[in-house]
């Protein structure tokens, strides 16, 4: 899944999760969200979707599309290539996450 995205890797303590984060540069909660994991030592994955081209941010659209049935909003997490977070709402990002 996404495998043709050249994430960027964002270091942390070891997890028990696979984190694809898919954000824009210049959105407010997206980089609220970078901080979160940041703070948390969280590792992770990430992509600035509006700096990639168009044909790749449609391919990564439709294949989130196809895979979970919703659209894309940003922040967006892949967790575990199972689920996902749409938006960011700490708690929820916590409970997910499993952090205190």
């Amino acid at each position: 899944m996404f495998d043709y995205v050249d994430f960027t890797d964002v270091p942390g303590e070891p997890g028990e999760h696979d984190l694809k984060l898919f954000a824009l540069s210049t959105c407010g909660f997206c980089m609220r969200a970078i901080a979160f994991l940041n703070e948390h030592k969280v590792g992770y994955s990430f992509v600035y979707i509006d700096k990639l081209p168009r044909s790749e941010k449609k391919r990564i659209k439709d294949e989130f599309y196809e895979t979970f049935q919703t659209g894309m909003l940003y922040p967006t997490m892949i967790v575990d290539k199972e689920d996902f977070l749409i938006g960011f709402i700490e708690e929820s990002w916590k409970t997910a996450l499993g952090l205190k």
